[in-house]
């Protein structure tokens, strides 16, 4: 049975639910000023959006007069649906001249303003954290939104920040959008723009590096539904193709940030991929304690080795990525950044792309 009357709900939802609508205001402000929206906000969205689907189905098979949205931010109910209630990090978002930038950013204050907050704005390199290869008519800000809500007369109220990166660009002339034909996974290909009506329509970017750019209409369709079912089952592909001597270090970065979201989606197309059912009874590089065949946990099978699969446990197997890439050996012969794996093969992530389904 269905409780009647609301739950409680605790800090962290009612903090998650306010974050989510404050970042879909926020994200229509920029639309409206002629921002493009693109990263994990529009991936998020459409993953989210689908699971609401199945939540609304789920929500038709009570009597009338259950109101089951009660507890639409309870991810214990219904967990088949939980990642309807996916919140973004951040935002990223892109002008095409500083004139929107500054017109979006000021609106950006004045909804602060109502809620007790402020907004802070400053420019960063473009290389710091974003690692796209930008040229110089680009402005990278970071922007941060920082509101109080549930004001009362004896409370200051729950105070939470709201992330943004924008990206400007200075010569307008120069035409080109996110992701600026430098893709690191598929699930990263759509973004967000104004249509006719006011309202904004998800679709893919006409500059995506890869070959949708030049793709017909009908196999750009097939290709498109093809990445949105990946993404709905929780999987993606690394495609970011690059031959700079640092695109290793890049690579590496980028996968990281995938693989230590607490919603991530599986990268299919490296020479490492994850089980939660071990097939091999090995000792764990990292941690050395035994994985026995059959275990049920979350394993990570390394095919850097063309003779045998190494296996090791997912979260020793980070860890030592993590390292890995920090420490950004370079080859004496070729003076490129390479990440190699625990037996010392290279893990060769600038060519994943080519067995990524884009390039078959």
């Amino acid at each position: 049975m269905i409780m009647q009357n609301q739950r409680m709900q605790s800090p962290i939802m009612i903090s998650d639910r306010e974050k989510r609508m404050a970042y879909n205001y926020i994200k229509r402000l920029g639309i409206a000023e002629d921002g493009i929206v693109y990263g994990g906000l529009v991936r998020d969205e459409i993953i989210a959006t689908y699971h609401k689907t199945k939540f609304d189905e789920y929500a038709k098979t009570f009597e009338l007069g259950t109101n089951i949205y009660d507890r639409f931010w309870d991810s214990s109910f219904h967990p088949e649906s939980a990642n309807r209630l996916l919140v973004p990090n951040d935002i990223d978002i892109f002008f095409n001249s500083n004139e929107t930038a500054d017109q979006f950013i000021a609106k950006l204050t004045e909804f602060a303003k109502g809620y007790s907050g402020t907004v802070i704005s400053y420019n960063v390199q473009l290389t710091n954290g974003l690692f796209y290869v930008l040229g110089d008519n680009f402005i990278h800000k970071k922007v941060k939104v920082i509101c109080r809500i549930g004001r009362t007369f004896t409370y200051i109220g729950h105070r939470f920040e709201l992330v943004l990166d924008v990206i400007i660009n200075t010569q307008p002339e120069v035409i080109i959008e996110p992701p600026f034909n430098c893709a690191d996974f598929t699930s990263n290909l759509f973004v967000m723009s104004k249509i006719q009506n006011g309202d904004y329509e998800i679709r893919l970017s006409r500059n995506t590096g890869t070959p949708l750019d030049l793709m017909s209409h009908v196999i750009k369709r097939r290709s498109e539904m093809q990445i949105i079912d990946d993404m709905i089952a929780g999987k993606t592909e690394f495609i970011r193709n690059s031959e700079s001597a640092n695109a290793e270090y890049i690579n590496g970065m980028r996968i990281l940030k995938m693989l230590n979201k607490s919603h991530y989606l599986k990268i299919t197309n490296l020479l490492f991929n994850e089980v939660q059912v071990s097939e091999y009874a090995q000792t764990c590089d990292v941690c050395t304690d035994e994985i026995s065949k059959n275990d049920v946990s979350h394993f990570i099978e390394i095919k850097t080795n063309k003779c045998a699969i190494n296996v090791m446990h997912r979260r020793c197997f980070l860890k030592y990525l993590e390292n890995e890439v920090s420490r950004k050996y370079r080859n004496p012969d070729t003076n490129q950044i390479e990440c190699r794996c625990t037996r010392r093969n290279c893990f060769n992530f600038k060519n994943s792309y080519k067995f990524s389904t884009l390039y078959k």
